[in-house]
């Protein structure tokens, strides 16, 4: 059974940098760093000819990212990472509703085409991008609690250019239905967010016990089917489950056909898997070994972690109610 998302993972070109960008305003702390073998078995893990990498994993409050420089890494073209281009497309970092986060990465070397800004929803939005142009969602919500002194993972975005299609396989691997959907623009509100005139996109969720899923097909620009991702391509490249079973959902997705780089591997501190969605993108299980520290239990107890999963549970009830009272 999958329990939540464990991390996502980034792959840079400079990973003292992009170490040093990540754990700016406290976002996220070095947990462990280790160099990856080009062994056979990571070869095929991978599905990569040479898999040498220098690794890090760093923990934030209800995630994790895991970020990878390896030595031969496959070039991309800037236009793959577009807000609206296909594939894994951005993590989602929340606080309060002031814009000192937004105003801290700016200072740390980040970019981005507009400051902070609202929808309607009574939170604050604004897309930035890291110093490798990687984009993060920043996100400033009216009920985080006043224990919160640093960021909040809040989730992983994925765009399709089939967004049922996807939003579909993902409630089968992680067995959670779908949260809500819903289409939005043309407005002047999306397109400042956005940074694109006259945008139209459709969304989805799915909630995981720690964070979410956020899923987007683009209409205008329109979202277009990507190359298969290769997993030493710069970027965000890849979403990691936890899960308490993993040789059961590995029988499970092998029942249901779906494509994985092989058998659950032994990497010492887990064990793991990765597979493809039907967009080609990677997605990895893993079930921590026995005693491991970075696991999506120990993020949910851990006390910033407690206080966040408490506030929004209490906002969401607020926001259930009164819709039900209408």
């Amino acid at each position: 059974m999958i329990i939540g998302v464990h991390h996502t993972g980034l792959v840079v070109t400079d990973l003292e940098a992009a170490i040093a960008f990540y754990t700016s305003q406290q976002a996220f702390s070095v947990v462990s760093r280790f160099d990856l073998a080009d062994t056979p078995e990571n070869r095929e893990m991978l599905e990569l000819d040479d898999a040498r990498a220098r690794v890090a994993f760093l923990r934030g409050t209800l995630g994790a990212i895991e970020l990878f420089e390896y030595a031969v890494p496959k070039h991309q073209a800037e236009s793959e990472r577009q807000v609206y281009s296909a594939g894994i497309r951005h993590i989602c970092l929340q606080q309060d509703l002031s814009d000192a986060m937004y105003d801290h990465f700016l200072a740390a070397g980040a970019a981005s085409h507009a400051r902070p800004s609202g929808l309607g929803t009574g939170n604050s939005y604004v897309y930035i991008r890291d110093p490798e142009g990687n984009i993060i969602e920043l996100e400033g919500v009216p009920w985080a609690p006043a224990a919160a002194d640093r960021p909040w993972f809040a989730h992983t975005a994925i765009v399709s250019p089939d967004m049922p299609r996807l939003l579909a396989f993902y409630a089968m691997l992680t067995g959670q239905d779908v949260t809500r959907q819903g289409a939005f623009g043309p407005d002047p509100k999306f397109d400042r967010v956005a940074g694109i005139a006259d945008v139209r996109f459709d969304g989805g969720w799915l909630r995981l016990s720690n964070a979410e899923l956020e899923f987007w097909q683009y209409h205008q620009p329109q979202t277009i089917p990507a190359a298969r991702r290769a997993l030493n391509a710069p970027g965000w490249n890849h979403v990691c489950f936890e899960s308490d079973d993993l040789d059961a959902d590995y029988q499970r997705l092998l029942t249901q056909g779906i494509e994985l780089h092989g058998p659950p591997q032994d990497v010492g501190s887990a064990t793991v898997l990765f597979g493809r969605d039907p967009d080609g993108n990677v997605f990895e299980l893993l079930q921590p070994a026995h005693g491991a520290s970075l696991t999506v239990g120990a993020m949910m107890q851990e006390q910033q972690g407690l206080a966040v999963d408490i506030a929004r549970s209490a906002w969401r009830e607020h926001l259930a109610a009164g819709a039900r009272g209408q």
